[in-house]
């Protein structure tokens, strides 16, 4: 009996460890989320043939006009983008071309598993380049286990992430944890993804999609459920026919359902109606209806809405290879205005060069470059970097969640400098120079508040006196500084602090593509800090720029908007005045960049200094 028992475990036993082995590490790989592995092979899927190379042109506006234009049927196509595959159709160079911007991505493989083992990328910019490297480890699975990412500028190296992916193993899953380190050696909350023979669960406490449960068909994960979309408690479901296409998604919340979308399609998938519900997805408000020829590429689509109104026409027009893979594709738009719909007009025209292999055609693999130092610099360090800094942030939240920290530097003297600054504060910069008649230096600091994963917080200007070979503290204010989030997407607006001709400058920067700069210079004087004089620019690169100089002292104030052209590099001042305009000097302690307006007689708007 004992003998049949041992039989009938080893063969439950082996059949739990051949649901394990069936989960390849390739598949594993595919399905982490792992941008380097999706972008390499995300083209896989939309060619047919041995393609080795395409280059795409578009008619499109935003393409950067260059020696490669092209001339197609009276129009001038720019090149968006040229990528080059390897035989199994992963990618080995790709380049993208929009307006200024290009960027430019190598992918390097291990000759012998196939894994990719670095990814780099060159961006250019109008602002200058910025230069990424991802390299990837295995571990003997052939599971990723890390990965480095690393940005390196004309002056030096640094970490810009560290990820490890630690698997573990029981009889019918892999469970794989994924831990990841930021530029400023902080961790992040793990990710931890379950696989099994049929399953994969995601778990992203950072995600808008919390919880993701996919199944696995035909070979390919698709999402069946998600907990926690965007808010607390909400769910998500889809479902799909017999071909493994999608016929629903609907969400519920706490009040039951609440949002509704449903697919249906045509016996060959030719045509597919996209229809969304409206009234906590009780009534149909809108059908897509969208069109597609035998190669899959869509070649019609318009929404019909509830009250019978019906949005404009997308349409597309190919021209094929013998592969079956287009090489001209014409988009047409046909308005829709009040129910009417209006002539249909040519929109877009895309052409694309593809190469194929051929018998003598040689797959292009990059040699792999030596390996930075820091690299392993990093895995070796890192974490234990990480711990650190964790324990001092949790140590800093309870400070700041108890208000136990300094409000006020406090110290009154000290041989350094750096001594004065409060525990969990952050000192940003130090400038030295001459700010009176004596020969003592002086000193003008500026520090960040405490403030937890970088939120808003206030910043402090601290002004310091050397003597007797001790620095002491005269003056600190909050005033002319703007908090550490008021830059919008450029972040902290400090520039810098500088100490000159008897002043204290200083500069803040912000905005996205519409930028802004201002430059304050303060003085002591009648027994107080005065603003004695203003700067300010704002505008869009390649666009145009106002500038503007205050002098507050003598009333004297300029202006000047110049136009740019950076296709031609020409600069065009289209408008300049001056003006005189005396105002009482506002003390430092109570200014506030932007807050005070200037107006030119012949200008619409006011200047904000």
């Amino acid at each position: 009996m004992m003998k049949l028992f041992l039989q009938l475990y080893l063969i439950i036993l082996s059949t739990s460890m051949c649901s394990q082995q069936n989960i390849s590490s390739k598949l594993i790989n595919e399905n982490l989320d792992i941008n380097g592995f999706a972008e390499s092979s995300e083209d896989q899927v939309l060619f047919r043939g041995k393609v080795y190379s395409i280059k795409n042109y578009t008619s499109d506006e935003s393409g950067k006009k260059g020696e490669h234009d092209k001339i197609f049927e009276g129009k001038t196509l720019h090149l968006k983008d040229h990528t080059i595959y390897r035989k199994d159709g992963r990618r080995s160079f790709r380049k993208e071309i929009s307006g200024n911007y290009s960027s430019t991505a190598k992918y390097y493989y291990n000759k012998s598993s196939g894994n990719l083992i670095l990814k780099e990328n060159q961006y250019d910019r109008e602002y200058g380049t910025s230069q990424y490297s991802r390299w990837y480890f295995y571990n003997d699975e052939q599971i990723i286990s890390e990965e480095v990412e690393i940005e390196t500028n004309k002056t030096k190296t640094i970490l810009n992430n560290y990820t490890t992916y630690k698997t573990e193993d029981s009889a019918t899953q892999k469970k794989i944890i994924i831990s990841e380190i930021g530029s400023d050696s902080i961790s992040s909350p793990d990710n931890i993804y379950i696989f099994n023979q049929k399953n994969l669960i995601k778990i992203n406490p950072l995600y808008q999609s919390k919880i993701q449960k996919l199944s696995l068909l035909n070979g390919i994960y698709k999402l069946y459920e998600v907990d926690g979309y965007v808010v607390e408690g909400r769910k998500v479901y889809y479902k799909y026919d017999k071909k493994d296409h999608l016929i629903s998604e609907i969400w519920y919340d706490k009040d039951g359902l609440e949002n509704k979308t449903e697919f249906s399609y045509n016996d060959d998938y030719t045509e597919s109606i996209e229809s969304d519900y409206q009234l906590r997805g009780t009534e149909i408000a809108s059908k897509k209806h969208t069109q597609y020829d035998q190669y899959g590429n869509k070649t019609f689509e318009q929404t019909k809405y509830y009250d019978g109104s019906v949005g404009s026409i997308e349409e597309y027009e190919y021209k094929y290879d013998k592969e079956g893979n287009w090489t001209t594709k014409k988009g047409f738009n046909s308005e829709a205005t009040k129910g009417v719909i209006g002539k249909k007009k040519l929109s877009t025209i895309e052409i694309r060069e593809i190469e194929y292999y051929t018998e003598n055609t040689q797959q292009q693999n990059h040699e792999l470059p030596r390996m930075p130092d820091i690299i392993n610099q990093i895995r070796t360090n890192i974490t234990k970097i990480a711990k650190k800094n964790s324990s001092y942030l949790d140590e800093k939240k309870r400070a700041i969640d108890n208000e136990s920290y300094d409000a006020e530097i406090t110290l009154k003297e000290s041989a350094d400098l750096k001594n004065f600054t409060p525990k969990y504060w952050e000192l940003k910069k130090i400038a030295y120079g001459n700010l009176d008649e004596d020969e003592n230096d002086e000193a003008a600091a500026v520090y960040e508040m405490p403030n937890i994963d970088h939120g808003d917080a206030e910043q402090v200007l601290a002004i310091y006196k050397k003597q007797n070979g001790k620095w002491k503290i005269l003056h600190q204010t909050s005033a002319p500084l703007l908090s550490s989030q008021s830059g919008g997407m450029m972040g902290n607006p400090f520039n810098g602090i500088s100490i000159s001709k008897k002043s204290i400058v200083i500069k803040h920067f912000g905005g996205s593509r519409d930028k802004w700069e201002y430059t304050h210079r303060y003085r002591f004087q009648n027994g107080d800090w005065y603003l004695i004089g203003a700067s300010s620019g704002f505008g869009a690169p390649c666009d145009y720029w106002v500038s503007f100089d205050y002098n507050i002292s003598t009333g004297d104030a300029t202006y000047k908007k110049t136009v740019e052209n950076c296709e031609n590099g020409e600069n065009k001042v289209v408008q300049s005045q001056k003006a005189n305009k005396k105002i009482t000097q506002p003390k430092m302690d109570s200014f506030s960049p932007g807050d005070y307006t200037f107006k030119f007689p012949n200008v619409k708007n006011e200047i904000y200094y």
